[in-house]
């Protein structure tokens, strides 16, 4: 949830786990509501499989999975920032040789350019001397 510190703190009661819960927090209340939903969703699946477990403990299971889940979720981020990383320097590296390859070519077309311009001065030298 992005906190908006502008946005004062509204009250809003919300029903997790089987209690009525009055909060005080930042953010809409549409989106407290879809947050209390996920943890609801997740604590009737594991009252379901685990019908003697007290809801504290129920609460505490669905807290250490949302952690986990967001341990995972950052793992993954920081997998895929350090690829993006590694796939830009091996883009800048083709760059860069790209680039390399383009100055070898066009050097090497300047030379062909001024060998041409040469013999052509050449020929018309030899054109004057004979003329």
């Amino acid at each position: 949830m992005t906190v908006d510190p502008d946005r004062a703190r509204q009250a809003l009661t919300l029903e997790i786990g089987g209690q009525r819960l009055r909060l005080r927090a930042h953010g809409s209340d549409e989106q407290l509501l879809a947050l209390a939903a996920q943890v609801n969703d997740r604590y009737l699946v594991l009252q379901s499989n685990a019908k003697t477990a007290p809801p504290a403990t129920l609460l505490a299971m669905v807290a250490l999975d949302l952690a986990d889940e967001l341990a995972s979720t950052r793992d993954q981020l920081t997998s895929v920032q350090i690829q993006s990383r590694e796939e830009l320097e091996r883009a800048h590296a083709h760059s860069r040789a790209v680039e390399d390859s383009a100055r070898r070519l066009v050097a090497q077309a300047i030379e062909e350019i001024d060998r041409s311009l040469q013999m052509d001065d050449a020929t018309d030298a030899l054109a004057s001397d004979v003329g």
